[in-house]
């Protein structure tokens, strides 16, 4: 089969970025991928000569080794600080100069600790600055994102893929603690109510696209609790069944991506694809 589909991937050089980064490198429907990166780019696999420490590909190169190298040059990477505006519309620039339209975006960006800060058990750990950075890594980014990738979302229009079996897909990483009707437990006052925010966010973009934008299908994703430095403070209750390793939930969320439709759009489901309430 022909590919043909390009991606937008947000934060794609470490834990469930990384993992459908790899998922879709393999994945031959999957034509191009964007993705991003905060401050390091990762070491690319084109040799350069800026770069004298890296040598020339073998020239007696097997058949399986040029397969291998087409699927690693799918991958072109663009640096985007999620927290800027300039640098979110910069990125978008940039892809909207070397393809005509985008068919999937998937943000995997997410804070939940930091050097300085763990998730608040009680309110008096609450911290201001923390809860700050909380809503402007895990809530706003996705809605600035949108803003700006729009017109390449309707541009697949013009390429002949207004597909309400297929649409175009607009999925956000979330958590099962921003749901409001499943918060049991209380606490993390910063992360809950930050994914609660992005899940309001993603709810109200997926009403006004039903009006503006043909067979695109918004899409809120539990990916469960996976084995990632985000999640490695918290892990200790976790069943060893309920522990995903990266990789393992790359592919429980691209196969819940592959099923979505446009009739799909506003929801919020976990790895299973199954309705979480909000």
């Amino acid at each position: 089969m022909k590919p043909n589909k390009k991606v937008l991937l947000i934060g794609g050089t470490s834990g469930i970025g990384k993992a459908l980064l790899e998922r879709m490198r393999e994945d031959n429907k999957v034509e191009q991928i964007f993705a991003t990166y905060h401050r390091h780019q990762p070491i690319t696999n084109h040799p350069t000569t800026e770069d004298p420490d890296v040598k020339e590909p073998d020239t007696k190169a097997t058949d399986t080794d040029t397969e291998n190298t087409d699927t690693r040059d799918k991958v072109v990477w663009l640096v985007m600080d999620v927290t800027s505006e300039p640098s979110i519309k910069q990125a978008i620039d940039t892809i909207g100069d070397q393809v005509d339209h985008i068919d999937w975006v998937i943000n995997a960006v997410g804070l939940l600790h930091n050097d300085s800060h763990q998730p608040e058990k009680a309110v008096k750990h609450l911290d201001p600055e923390f809860f700050i950075d909380n809503m402007k890594v895990n809530a706003l980014p996705s809605l600035l994102i949108a803003k700006y990738i729009k017109p390449l979302l309707q541009a697949r229009l013009k390429a002949g893929k207004p597909n309400e079996i297929e649409p175009a897909i607009y999925a956000t990483i979330s958590a099962r603690v921003g749901s409001i009707s499943d918060n049991k437990l209380g606490g993390w006052y910063s992360y809950r109510m930050s994914k609660a925010a992005l899940n309001m966010g993603m709810k109200t973009l997926a009403i006004e696209w039903q009006r503006s934008l043909k067979n695109v299908c918004v899409a809120v994703m539990q990916p469960g609790t996976v084995d990632t430095p985000l999640s490695k403070p918290f892990q200790a209750n976790v069943p060893d069944e309920k522990l995903f390793q990266p990789q393992q939930c790359a592919d429980n969320l691209m196969t819940v991506l592959s099923q979505l439709t446009a009739e799909d759009t506003g929801c919020f489901v976990d790895w299973a694809g199954k309705p979480i309430e909000w």
